[in-house]
């Protein structure tokens, strides 16, 4: 594995950090999927532009198979997260082929499922090889580092392949051979269509096609795009695969052990801060007691209609909600004493949770009384799709107080089961 080529920027974005002309690792597999991802640029280009089965699902297919068969010649083995990551990103792409209630959301999940399935797939996650709390961390790698870091790597292979010590001196006698006979053909050409008619309708016909009819043109446009698309993406499984510009140092330094992080802030600190944020909180639920928990019980207050009261407050508790699932992770991450050594900090967990649980019962009470007045629509499905998750989230939270679990790794298996739940039933069809 190459670990000694790390990543240089220049105005915060990554570089090639060798020299272009040095050899980089070649074996015949990465000869033969350099020139095939080539083929899988052209094909990403294409997509989207022709209304059939082969735009997005067609595409993922492809590129799920090129991956795989790479992967699988190189050595690596399947495992149950690839097999997991392989049906999320099939559940998130193939739909996207026939319909899809939220397009622009799902294309760009689309696009991080799949740069992050490439790392599962090479082994090339930055802990174990396994989903874990660096998974921002590795969509950091998939998407922005391994691609532009590693942008060059493809037409090196090539390169390498077409130049390489066997082959070095065939090339050259190709390439002479090509440049002798274009002066020759300058001469011949016209005299032999001066000789026949037929001759020389075919290659007026011929050139008119290529520089009149826009062919010319669009290789032009065409070539430098499939090039710039297949380099990306070959960056990243080609990086994945040699382990380049990949920095695993770093959670060597901080593992991940139950919790363990950046534990800088002293005990005192997160005590005082939570006790703030929670006393307000308990303020704001006993002002609010009789109109937050009315809808639990199916009370609609006064001078209230269905639509006002569900909305109101509604996407506020919702955001709150979310936004101390932050607070959890903050507190837990850079409090001095981690979380299995420190009782106090357990029972802040389980309070805070518990809190946010109730305030995200009244939301969902909410919109229960506003879907049984009114219906279900695409919207409030999502949005009870995304307080479930938020729901499991908290409640994973409480159970890590008393059995270590691999928190950050489960809220975002049930985040992407969910997510491609809302990609693959056919929710339009089913509310018609």
């Amino acid at each position: 594995m190459e670990n000694k080529n790390q990543v240089s920027t220049e105005m915060g974005l990554p570089l090639e950090s060798e020299p272009f002309f040095e050899k980089i690792k070649v074996d015949k597999w990465d000869k033969i999927f350099a020139a095939a991802y080539l083929f899988l640029g052209y094909v990403l280009w294409k997509t989207g532009q022709y209304d059939s089965f082969f735009n997005i699902s067609g595409f993922v297919i492809l590129y799920i198979a090129v991956v795989s068969l790479y992967c699988f010649v190189k050595g690596f083995h399947i495992n149950g997260e690839k097999i997991f990551w392989s049906i999320i990103l099939l559940g998130v792409g193939i739909p996207y082929g026939y319909y899809s209630i939220m397009p622009l959301t799902q294309l760009g999940m689309l696009a991080v499922v799949g740069a992050y399935w490439t790392l599962v797939m090479t082994d090339a996650l930055v802990l174990d090889g396994k989903t874990s709390s660096w998974v921002l961390l590795d969509v950091w790698y998939a998407l922005i580092i391994l691609p532009f870091s590693n942008f060059l790597c493809q037409i090196r292979v090539l390169l390498q392949s077409l130049f390489s010590k066997t082959q070095k001196r065939t090339g050259a006698m190709v390439l002479l051979g090509i440049g002798i006979s274009l002066p020759v053909l300058v001469i011949i050409l016209p005299v032999l269509s001066q000789a026949d008619a037929g001759f020389s309708r075919m290659l007026k016909s011929l050139l008119g096609n290529i520089f009149d009819g826009g062919l010319f043109l669009q290789l032009c446009i065409e070539i430098p795009i499939m090039l710039i698309l297949s380099s990306l993406m070959f960056g990243t499984v080609y990086g994945g695969i040699y382990q380049r510009n990949i920095e695993k140092d770093l959670c060597k330094e901080h593992r991940e052990i139950s919790g363990e992080g950046l534990h800088i802030i002293p005990d005192v600190a997160v005590y005082t801060f939570a006790g703030i944020i929670g006393f307000t909180y308990i303020l704001f639920i006993a002002f609010q007691a009789k109109y937050l928990f009315s809808a639990c019980a199916g009370i609609l207050p006064e001078s209230f209609t269905y639509a006002e009261y569900a909305r109101q407050g509604f996407f506020e508790l919702c955001g709150i909600t979310a936004f101390n699932v932050l607070l959890l992770l903050f507190m837990n991450t850079f409090t001095k004493t981690i979380t299995r050594e420190n009782k106090v900090l357990s029972v802040i967990n389980i309070a805070f949770s518990a809190v946010t649980i109730l305030l995200l019962i009244t939301a969902m009470s909410k919109l229960g009384m506003y879907i049984a007045a009114y219906g279900f629509t695409i919207k409030r499905i999502q949005a009870g799709v995304f307080m479930i998750w938020l729901f499991l989230v908290l409640f994973m939270i409480i159970w890590h107080q008393k059995r270590k679990i691999p928190l950050v790794r489960w809220a975002v298996f049930s985040g992407a089961v969910l997510f491609t739940l809302l990609c693959i039933l056919p929710l339009e069809a089913m509310l018609s």
